[in-house]
């Protein structure tokens, strides 16, 4: 559902993680085994999910935003297939594939300490 840094865990359930992205869709299985749902939150500015795992065994998805216009779509009740199947209605299907470079993929900046690790890092991508 995110994406975090090489040296960063995934949110620990307390949202103390930072993340560098996020894609505002979450598929979840119900307590009915092969029952799913699937919740896509769209928003036009910064938002955070956060998941809280609970003793009891349920979990808590809540998501901070600092405002814009914002679309919740909630998908109920299907299999994988059927719920991925309406989500990608929902936001279209490519017909061609972008190139990598177009989907906005980027390298941190804040684990680099001086020039040499810039330099290290750039020298793995040749």
């Amino acid at each position: 559902m995110w994406a975090v840094g090489q040296d960063q865990k995934v949110d620990d359930g307390e949202g103390r993680r930072g993340t560098y992205g996020v894609h505002p869709f979450v598929l979840v299985q119900s307590k009915n085994k092969g029952d799913y749902f699937g919740i896509y939150f769209r928003n036009s500015n910064a938002q955070q999910p956060i998941i809280r795992y609970n003793d009891d065994g349920s979990s808590v998805l809540s998501y901070i935003t600092i405002g814009g216009q914002l679309e919740v779509y909630f998908i109920m009740h299907g299999s994988v297939k059927s719920i991925m199947s309406e989500y990608q209605g929902l936001i279209g299907n490519n017909i061609n594939l972008p190139p990598f470079w177009s989907l906005g993929w980027q390298q941190a900046s804040q684990k680099y300490k001086d020039q040499a690790s810039i330099e290290n890092m750039i020298s793995l991508y040749q």
